[in-house]
């Protein structure tokens, strides 16, 4: 990730609506802290606001209010009436110092968490090229919150990983899954939650209870569908309600996939049939299809919708590799949960509290697409720019201290500390800790070299002293 640094930062960055908020505004560096005294206004712009004319200057719901900065740092209060993003300029003496932006929620997620993680992975357990264990560590290095590691029909290799950080207070949550690949059906289904393996039911049966079990369901295929896919449906059925047994989540996976035979891995008439079916929780909007098939299911599924489907969307990356991936960390989820852990987890997602992601790189910046439903769509944008990006550069040091870690030669204290600040980061951004507020020390360490900047060194236009310099007393 390229440097992106800002002179100020504003916490907290998400409030509730309609409640009045004590805002901060504290410097990122020594340099910029706020002068004394020094008098400076803000104007606070709700971006989705009506406007008179896109060239005009003003803005119909345009509020600004004046502060002075104390200790280092300004504060205000200031109640946010609606649910969107608002912008914060913050000027001095007319002139644009720096743009500040909150985003101010509802009630129902004023009380969750943001989490980036990915419902379907590999490892070397089965196809994948990177160890299950070293697999977490290189995850949250990119800024995730979770991951499912979701062998093909191989449910243990989580097992490894939680032995290996068993005792360790990390940031990061361990999804429980497997993918699911029904003899008899190329219909793959991901599924992530439960307590315990699906596949072994029919990887270790030895008496033919899932053939009989499959014979049944059979019978229970609804007339509507037709004779060339009851086989595929009925496994369907068969899998779905085993993983729901289990406490564990259905999603249906890449049906545009195409890998071999020249056809996609689900035609679209069985899709419609088992997406309208109602077995399953999720649909695995993007990922693991390539450019084309992410591009057809989107389409697909926007039709659909258009026809009246409703069901909860994830973004996963199906990675078998780390490195030189098309998926990874391209395609991932976004969800709303109480915390990060795997309950809260699959209830968000229950819930439809989730937004499916892709990435493209337009050579200056990362773009996100986000899908879903539209104001978690809106909430999600307002994060990918300026929540995961602040938090990833924190914590994708904990992803090497756990990699390390698995491999002897890093002290778990390490992981415990870098994954105790990426929370004092969350805690801070969403109000749930006060901002750090410079010091005296601090203080009296910059007014100290200020003085230095202005009795020896030349007046310099690029430096903030000289916005500063009347007020300034030597």
């Amino acid at each position: 990730m390229l440097p992106d640094p800002k002179n100020y930062a504003i916490f907290p960055a998400v409030v509730k609506v309609g409640k009045e908020s004590k805002m901060t505004i504290v410097a990122t560096e020594r340099s910029f802290l706020f002068f004394e005294n020094a008098e400076y206004t803000l104007d606070i712009i709700g971006v989705n606001t009506d406007i008179i004319d896109y060239h005009a200057s003003e803005i119909n719901n345009r509020t600004t209010i004046g502060v002075v900065a104390h200790g280092g740092y300004v504060t205000f209060n200031y109640k946010f009436d609606e649910e969107m993003e608002y912008v914060i300029s913050l000027r001095k003496d007319g002139k644009l110092v720096q743009d500040l932006y909150v985003y101010a929620v509802e009630e129902d997620l004023y009380t969750l968490t943001p989490l980036r993680g990915d419902f379907h992975s590999h490892s070397y357990r089965s196809d994948g090229l990177r160890d299950a264990v070293a697999h977490s560590g290189h995850y949250r290095e990119q800024g995730y919150d979770f991951v499912a590691l979701t062998d093909h029909n191989r449910y243990f290799p989580s097992g490894e990983v939680d032995e290996v950080f068993a005792g360790v207070k990390t940031g990061f949550a361990r999804v429980f899954g497997e993918e699911v690949h029904c003899p008899g059906s190329v219909v793959h289904i991901v599924h992530v939650g439960g307590k315990e393996s699906v596949a072994e039911r029919y990887v270790l049966d030895k008496s033919g209870t899932y053939d009989s079990e499959i014979e049944e369901y059979e019978s229970k295929v609804p007339s509507h569908v037709p004779e060339k896919y009851k086989a595929k449906y009925a496994r369907a059925m068969w899998a779905c309600d085993a993983i729901h047994s289990v406490g564990g989540l259905a999603i249906f996976a890449h049906p545009y996939w195409r890998l071999g035979v020249k056809c996609y891995n689900v035609c679209d008439e069985l899709s419609k049939l088992l997406l309208n079916s109602g077995m399953f929780d999720a649909y695995e909007l993007v990922g693991g299809m390539g450019y084309d098939g992410v591009n057809l299911s989107i389409s697909h599924w926007a039709q659909m919708r258009v026809e009246g489907l409703k069901i909860s969307v994830v973004g996963s990356s199906d990675v078998h590799k780390i490195e030189k991936s098309a998926d990874f960390p391209v395609h991932f989820t976004v969800c709303f949960a109480k915390g990060n852990d795997n309950d809260s987890i699959i209830e968000a997602v229950k819930s439809g509290y989730s937004v499916a992601v892709e990435t493209a790189d337009s050579g200056y910046n990362l773009q996100h697409r986000c899908y879903g439903d539209h104001r978690f769509v809106m909430y999600a944008h307002f994060l990918l720019k300026n929540y995961f990006p602040n938090r990833m550069r924190i914590v994708e040091g904990e992803g090497v201290a756990m990699r390390q870690y698995a491999m002897e030669d890093a002290p778990k204290e390490l992981i415990e500390l870098i994954a105790k600040q990426g929370q004092t980061f969350t805690d801070r951004f969403f109000g749930r800790q006060a901002p750090a507020l410079p010091s005296k020390k601090m203080l009296e360490f910059e007014d100290k070299w200020r003085k230095v900047q202005v009795e020896k060194g030349p007046n310099s236009k690029g430096s903030s002293i000289n916005l500063e310099v009347a007020n300034f007393q030597l």
